[in-house]
């Protein structure tokens, strides 16, 4: 019942290892650009494509697939354009990685595996020896520290620029209202035509109505993944459903069991147990945020133009 995020293009590129199961087309080990004394490999665009590429067929029509797909693949070839020449600069200044600091980073990323033999196949599934993997990382290590030097570390953000952005931004720092909610799901399936559903759903409501425990009931008939905790959805944020549930629910008092509510999900019905209401940060509880959203501004603004001076000096192919 909850909206899923939609699909984040940044956080895939250039050195994320592992995506999709599955790929658009056999990958070609040719190569595409020449950046510097580096270059950019087809298998290396289409490893990063293959989440993009089946995220996007999911989600748009033939006709929007081509078009959006084709921006994404312009994006990721940007990208990795951009990330050979830090690379080429990092080498060019001879930053160093010890083997502790390759370490490090590798064991954060096993982390994300239950066991060696996970992490093991998922370099066999993606063609990867062990030795190209610590490469790929070693190089992304070179790059963070270069621009931890170059750009991060000569970034400073002053008590005046949190005051005033927080005077222009109030609006940012709204926190919407909030709700801790329980839920009874009764599906409309093969086995339960839509009055048998119905009738069930009226039997749990008359239930909750003499007094019967919600959470008892939930954990005895629901049919969502909350039934386990008796309904328990913890807190809700205003807008975190979908429409017709979200609009349903914050119209309840704290202690308030609702009607029922049918979606195509199936029929609800819902108990508030406790309301926070809308309310604003002050400017203490914002300043660390409006620092984090400054700085990254910063960093961002400067690495752009850094990369602009970098690109003016470089030799770039597409072949």
């Amino acid at each position: 019942m909850r909206k899923k995020t939609g699909f984040l293009i940044a956080g895939v590129f250039a050195f994320s290892l592992f995506g999709a199961r599955a790929c658009p087309a056999e990958v070609i080990d040719k190569i595409l650009v020449v950046v510097n004394d580096e270059i950019i490999t087809q298998g290396e665009v289409d490893r990063i494509l293959r989440p993009i590429y089946l995220q996007y067929k999911s989600s748009y029509s033939e006709e929007e697939f081509g078009d959006k797909f084709a921006t994404a693949r312009r994006n990721v070839l940007n990208t990795l354009i951009n990330d050979k020449l830090l690379l080429s600069e990092a080498k060019r200044r001879k930053i160093e990685v010890t083997d502790e600091e390759l370490n490090e980073r590798i064991d954060k990323v096993k982390k994300d595996f239950a066991s060696e033999e996970e992490f093991k196949e998922a370099l066999a599934h993606e063609k990867l020896l062990l030795s190209e993997f610590k490469r790929k990382h070693k190089e992304r290590l070179m790059i963070d520290m270069l621009i931890d030097g170059e750009i991060k570390g000569k970034i400073s953000i002053s008590p005046t620029e949190v005051a005033e952005y927080y005077q222009k931004h109030r609006n940012e720092f709204k926190e919407p209202r909030k709700i801790r909610l329980r839920s009874i799901l009764i599906r409309i399936n093969a086995k339960r035509t839509p009055e048998e559903a119905a009738e069930l759903a009226k039997r749990m409501l008359a239930r909750l109505e003499e007094g019967g425990d919600f959470g008892l009931l939930a954990k005895e008939y629901s049919e969502d993944s909350y039934a386990e905790s008796g309904g328990d959805m913890g807190w809700v944020t205003e807008g975190e459903l979908m429409d017709r549930i979200n609009d349903f629910i914050f119209n309840l008092d704290k202690n308030e069991t609702s009607g029922i509510l049918t979606t195509n999900l199936g029929l609800h019905i819902f108990k508030v147990e406790d309301k926070v209401p809308a309310s604003v940060n002050n400017f203490d509880e914002a300043r660390e945020k409006i620092e984090r959203v400054l700085y990254m501004k910063k960093v961002d603004a400067k690495l752009k133009q850094w990369l602009a001076r970098l690109k003016e000096n470089a030799y770039i192919a597409f072949k």
